[in-house]
């Protein structure tokens, strides 16, 4: 590569409302030897049935321009990295040598995962990551027939989230009249800061917390625990306000 050459960078974006998806540019990426912006497209391609466990979603961005804004040469991609972050797990590279601008993704059922990308050049160069692609959360089938079998906590979605983000909880049939339920947010000094109001009827349940306590005020942004009890059955997960 000559000296001087810049190298595009992807950066992405996806936005889901109702049954369509609205396309966005991506934010323009600088650093000492690189300008670009690349646009990705969120689309549900596939549901076919409120049993199933998987559902596909399409990626797409836009390739990477030849020029930039001053018809400088820009050193494109040749293929592309994919990574997948699900929930709180470490994120994983699903392709390292995908030459399509397209990405179909099988995501599962109750947990959010997002994808980012970066660019590989003709001499093996690797751009900066893109942005995380908003997340996607999907629920499989929730009729009686499948009710859960014990006390259960999903992650909750979006996470990391601001202003608010959405707790998924399940009663399960066999709970027992009188039996404490009881769904707590506590910060990482231990410190309980809300008490959500729960549905203890059999079955899958869903609440908002708008990052306030019980008074009413914003919590400062950090990490907090959701604490999900049943009885002696409790369950914990970790969730991220951001600014």
């Amino acid at each position: 590569m000559q000296a001087g050459t810049t190298y595009a960078i992807p950066c992405l974006k996806t936005t889901k409302t109702g049954n369509f998806t609205r396309r966005i540019k991506g934010d323009i990426v600088k650093t000492a030897t690189t300008i670009s912006q690349l646009t990705l497209i969120l689309i549900l391609l596939m549901a076919s049935s409120a049993l199933a466990e998987n559902s596909d979603y399409n990626f797409h961005w836009t390739a990477s321009p030849v020029v930039d804004n001053d018809d400088g040469a820009l050193s494109v991609a040749v293929y592309y990295e994919v990574w997948l972050k699900k929930g709180n797990a470490p994120e994983e590279r699903l392709a390292t040598q995908h030459a399509d601008t397209t990405y179909v993704l099988s995501a599962e059922s109750g947990i959010v995962q997002r994808i980012r990308v970066r660019g590989v050049d003709a001499s093996g160069r690797t751009s900066d990551m893109s942005e995380w692609s908003d997340p996607i959360y999907f629920e499989s089938d929730r009729s009686a027939d499948s009710l859960p079998r014990m006390a259960e906590l999903r992650s909750n979605y979006p996470n990391p989230f601001n202003p608010e983000t959405r707790i998924v909880y399940g009663i399960p049939q066999n709970i027992q009249s009188g039996e404490p339920v009881r769904l707590d947010i506590y910060n990482l000094a231990g410190i309980r800061v809300r008490t959500l109001e729960v549905d203890r009827s059999p079955g899958w349940h869903e609440v908002v917390w708008d990052g306030s306590n019980d008074l009413g005020q914003t919590q400062a942004t950090g990490m907090y625990v959701t604490r999900f009890s049943v009885g002696a059955t409790v369950t914990t997960n970790k969730m991220l306000m951001v600014k």
